[in-house]
């Protein structure tokens, strides 16, 4: 329940003047009746998202009726629900449907690979994911666009750089010790959408979950048996973060209008900018309305994130 608990501490300033009527939603799946774990659940206006437990239950306080805000409930393989928030009044099951992304299932065989976006580890300087100079960081998924030279390829497998360590700011000089920084996060794999030429449909049907607390800056996740072919020639490797107690942090941002640095929450892991320059961007974020974006910031120097992905074909 520490994400419930999360989520009401996250809102309860937003919902002060209301009377604290504590709204308990269970997310289960329409034919089984079971709960879905790890649905994103996500408040657009208010910029509030958690990831839910193994239990599915989340808690909205407040009087739902009056509240006018939209709730976004996605989770891999389930239809995603959006419903404004007074819609959740009286109401304490949500039913998700399930669907299968289209998947080959063939076993074909290949004879070559190809390693996409290389880059040297050694020479990553910049991470994201945390905040930016001034502001927190506000979006739910991050993609790598890549492309290969025609499409029925394999994605076999892909390697991301993180940031592994963290400073211990208890000590004030900032220069001592530093601990490592333990994370799990979703890989999700996209096809292109037609329309936006940003990532589009799952490509992968199974939850792909990484667990690390190890320290290591650099991650390699196989996918050979998940059977990815990719079906034209513009894919995306997303990281999704699972909002949840276990990947939070917190960093101290500087606020113009109140004059003083303020606690913002942030969520592990922080990902590398590729040493790289390209001549294209091919990043892209997912922001809170659940709309994919090209991510600027670091343009024109930043053009590619620190994910490799290697090919068969």
């Amino acid at each position: 329940m520490k994400r419930a608990i999360t989520f009401i501490a996250c809102i309860f300033s937003l919902l002060a003047n209301a009377q604290q009527k504590m709204n308990k939603f269970h997310i289960v799946d329409s034919l089984s009746g079971k709960a879905i774990p790890s649905t994103a659940v996500t408040i657009v206006r208010a910029k509030l998202s958690i990831t839910t437990e193994k239990d599915g239950i989340f808690i909205i306080p407040g009087n739902l009726a009056l509240m006018r805000d939209t709730v976004i409930l996605n989770t891999q393989s389930y239809k995603q629900i959006r419903l404004p928030l007074h819609k959740l009044n009286g109401m304490d099951t949500i039913r998700l449907t399930k669907f299968v992304a289209e998947t080959r299932n063939e076993k074909l065989k290949y004879r070559d690979d190809t390693l996409l976006n290389d880059y040297a580890k050694r020479d990553i300087v910049h991470y994201a994911g945390i905040s930016t100079q001034t502001a927190s960081f506000d979006y739910l998924q991050w993609a790598q666009q890549f492309s290969v030279f025609k499409p029925g390829i394999l994605l076999k497998q892909v390697t991301l750089n993180r940031l592994a360590f963290g400073l211990d700011l208890s000590d004030r000089t900032w220069t001592g010790l530093v601990y490592l920084d333990p994370t799990k996060f979703r890989i999700r794999i996209y096809d292109i959408d037609p329309v936006t030429n940003g990532p589009g449909r799952d490509l992968c049907n199974q939850v792909i979950e990484e667990s690390k607390g190890n320290g290591r800056r650099q991650l390699t996740i196989n996918l050979k048996k998940y059977n990815i072919i990719l079906p034209n020639t513009t894919f995306f490797v997303a990281i999704e973060w699972l909002r949840d107690y276990y990947n939070a942090g917190f960093v101290g941002l500087y606020d113009a209008k109140l004059r003083k640095v303020v606690q913002q929450s942030n969520y592990r892991p922080a990902i590398g900018i590729s040493p790289v320059k390209g001549n294209k961007l091919n990043i892209w974020a997912l922001n809170y309305k659940r709309e994919w974006q090209p991510y600027t910031y670091f343009w024109p120097f930043g053009t590619d994130l620190a994910i490799k992905a290697s090919v068969e074909y």
